[in-house]
C-alpha cells in the first residue's frame, strides 16, 4: 500500500531548521509544551505520532530499549509513554489510531507473522483474528471497532476487514473486482469504512466504501481520465475525502464524496498540477496541500465546504507548506517554510479570517521549555485545539514529540510591577483581566497567590465559579510589603483547560 500512496503524490515533510521566527504573540489562546519523551531511553530516532484524541492521549511508533520499533501510548497523566509490545525481542509494531477511550489499533510483526492488534494501554496487546498469517489495522472508532486488512500469504490477496469488538468473528468486507489488495483505512461511529482496492503490481487503485448496511463494498469511482483513487478519511455523515488522478497516473486532485448520490467532487488545486487531501472533519471541511505552479511550490490548503474554492494558507515567507490535520472547528495545523527555505516551522490556522501563525510564537512566555524547543511540524489538532507537534530541543539537538496544551482562559497583563511602596502601607490596585477565549462557559476553580512573597500581595475578583463564553472578569491585586526589600509572587488562575495562566507580581518595600 505504501507504494500506491506514493504514486498518488503524498509527500513527507522533513524538519529542516532551528531558527525561531520573531513574530509578536497574539493576545489569544497560548500553549504550554509537554514533551512525550522516549521508550526505554532509546534516542536513536525520534518517536512518530499517528493518532491523538480529545483527552490529549497520543499513539504512534518509537524505538524501545532493544532498538525495536514499537507502538506506544502516552496518556498525559504525568507517566512515561508505554511500550504496547509485543514482548518478543526483534518484533515491531505501530500504533496507527486511537479512540476517545484511549484504545489503540495498529499493526505488528513477530515470529507468528504480521498481525493487527487492539490495546487498552497496557504492555500486552491483543492480536486480532486474521486470514492466513497477515493482518493490518489502520483505524478505530469510539466503540472500539477496528478497520484494516487481512491477507493470505502467498496468494497476494488482502481483504478489507472490520473487527467489531463485540465478541463476533472478524467481518470480511470482501474484495472489489479482481483487485488483489483491499484495505479499510478509516472508520466512523456508524461502522462505515472507507479505504482502497488495487493491484500490487500495477499502478491502479480505487477508493472504496463499505456502508455497514448489508450492501457490498463498492467503488467511489475515478476523476476525468484518471486511473487511480484512494480514500483517506470518513466522517460521521459517511462523507469521504481522498485523492484521485485526473490523468492516467498523474495530476492527482483532492476529492470529496458527499454520500448523497452524487459522484466524487474534484476540489481542484491552488493553480498547480496536483493536490492531496490529508484530513476531513464532520462539517465536510478538508485540509491538505496543493501545488501552486505546475508540480512546484506546494502550499497548505483548507476547503471549507462553503461553495468557495480551496483556500491557500500560504507560508512563512518560504516556498512550501502543508496542512496535516483539521479539527471540528475548522482549525488546521501543519508546517511551513520560513523565508529563504532554510527552516520549517509548525503552524496553526485558527479559521478566524487571519493568516497561519507560527506555533513557536504561541507558546506561553512563562513556559520554561520555550527557550529550548523549536516546533517544526504540527501533526494533529483535537477538538479542544490542542496539538501534537514535532520539534527539536537545542540542548540536545534531538528531535521529539510534544503536546501543546492550550489555555481557554487568557490573562492580561502577564506581569504587574508595583514599584516602591512604604512598608505596611497598601498600594493602589492593579487589574488583571481574565478572558474566556472559547464559546462555552469555562469553570474557574481557584484564584490564588503563590511563591515566597505571596503574603505581601492580596487579590479580590468578580470572576465567580464560571465565566461565560467569550466573557471577561477582573482580578484586583494590591501590594503591602511587611518589610523592606524586593518582593515577588505569582497570581495563579486555575480552570478552563490547560495552560500556565500565571501573572508575575513584583514590588519593593521601602
Amino acid at each position: 500500500m505504501d507504494d500506491r500512496i506514493r504514486s498518488l503524490g503524498f509527500r513527507l515533510a522533513s524538519a529542516l531548521g532551528l531558527a525561531l521566527a520573531c513574530q509578536p504573540a497574539p493576545a489569544q489562546v497560548m500553549y504550554r509544551i509537554k514533551p512525550l519523551g522516549v521508550l526505554g531511553g532509546c534516542t536513536v530516532q525520534p518517536p512518530v505520532a499517528h493518532g491523538f484524541n480529545k483527552k490529549n492521549q497520543v499513539t504512534g511508533t518509537a524505538c524501545n530499549a532493544h532498538g525495536d520499533e514499537h507502538a506506544f501510548l502516552w496518556s498525559n497523566n504525568g507517566t512515561a509513554m508505554v511500550d504496547l509490545g509485543p514482548s518478543e525481542v526483534g518484533s515491531t509494531s505501530s500504533g496507527n489510531a486511537i479512540n476517545a477511550s484511549g484504545q489503540v489499533a495498529g499493526s505488528g510483526h513477530d515470529s507468528s507473522g504480521y498481525f493487527a492488534f487492539l490495546s487498552s494501554g497496557g504492555a500486552s496487546l491483543k492480536k486480532l483474528q486474521r486470514i492466513g498469517t497477515e493482518g493490518f489495522a489502520f483505524a478505530i472508532n469510539d466503540s472500539g471497532q477496528v478497520a484494516g486488512g487481512s491477507g493470505i500469504v502467498g496468494q497476494y490477496l488482502t481483504r478489507a476487514v472490520v473487527w467489531k469488538n463485540n465478541g463476533s468473528v472478524m467481518t470480511d468486507l470482501g474484495v472489489l473486482y479482481d483487485y488483489d489488495y483491499n484495505y479499510g483505512r478509516a472508520i466512523n461511529s456508524s461502522g462505515q469504512v472507507a479505504g482502497l482496492s488495487g493491484y500490487s503490481t500495477e499502478p491502479y487503485s480505487e477508493a472504496t466504501v463499505w456502508q455497514n448496511n448489508g450492501t457490498p463494498l463498492f467503488s467511489l469511482g475515478l476523476l476525468a481520465t484518471g486511473s487511480s483513487s484512494a480514500a483517506c478519511c470518513i466522517n460521521a455523515s459517511g462523507q469521504v475525502a481522498g485523492s484521485a488522478d485526473t490523468q492516467a497516473h498523474s495530476h492527482t486532485h483532492a476529492f470529496i464524496w458527499k454520500n448523497d448520490g452524487t459522484p466524487i467532487q474534484n476540489l481542484g488545486t491552488l493553480g498547480g498540477a496536483e493536490s492531496i487531501a490529508h484530513a476531513l472533519n464532520d462539517s465536510g471541511q478538508i485540509a491538505g496541500w496543493s501545488d501552486t505552479v505546475r508540480f512546484l511550490k506546494p502550499h497548505a490548503f483548507v476547503w471549507l465546504n462553503n461553495g468557495q474554492p480551496m483556500k491557500n494558507l500560504g507560508t512563512f515567507g518560504g516556498t512550501s507548506s502543508q496542512a496535516n490535520d483539521i479539527n471540528a472547528s475548522g482549525q488546521v495545523t501543519g508546517w511551513a517554510y520560513l523565508t529563504g527555505d532554510a527552516a520549517v516551522h509548525a503552524f496553526l490556522w485558527r479559521n478566524d479570517g487571519g493568516k497561519i501563525q507560527d506555533l513557536n510564537t504561541l507558546i506561553d512566555p512563562l513556559d520554561p521549555m520555550r527557550p529550548y524547543i523549536t516546533l517544526t511540524n504540527g501533526a494533529f489538532i483535537n477538538v479542544a485545539g490542542d496539538i501534537v507537534a514535532e520539534g527539536t530541543d537545542s540542548r540536545t539537538a534531538k528531535s521529539g514529540l510534544y503536546v501543546l496544551q492550550g489555555t481557554i482562559l487568557a490573562l492580561s497583563p502577564r506581569t504587574l510591577a508595583f514599584g516602591n511602596q512604604p512598608v505596611n502601607t497598601t498600594s493602589a490596585a492593579k487589574t488583571v483581566t481574565v478572558t474566556n477565549t472559547s464559546a462555552k462557559a469555562a469553570a474557574i476553580t481557584t484564584i490564588t497567590l503563590s511563591d515566597t512573597g505571596a503574603g505581601q500581595f492580596a487579590s479580590t475578583d468578580n470572576c465567580g465559579k464560571s465565566l461565560a463564553g467569550h466573557g471577561t472578569c477582573a482580578i484586583k491585586v494590591t501590594f503591602k510589603p511587611a518589610t523592606k526589600g524586593a518582593k515577588s509572587a505569582f497570581l495563579d488562575v486555575n480552570g478552563g483547560g490547560g495552560g500556565l495562566r500565571t501573572v508575575s507580581l513584583s514590588g519593593n518595600g521601602t
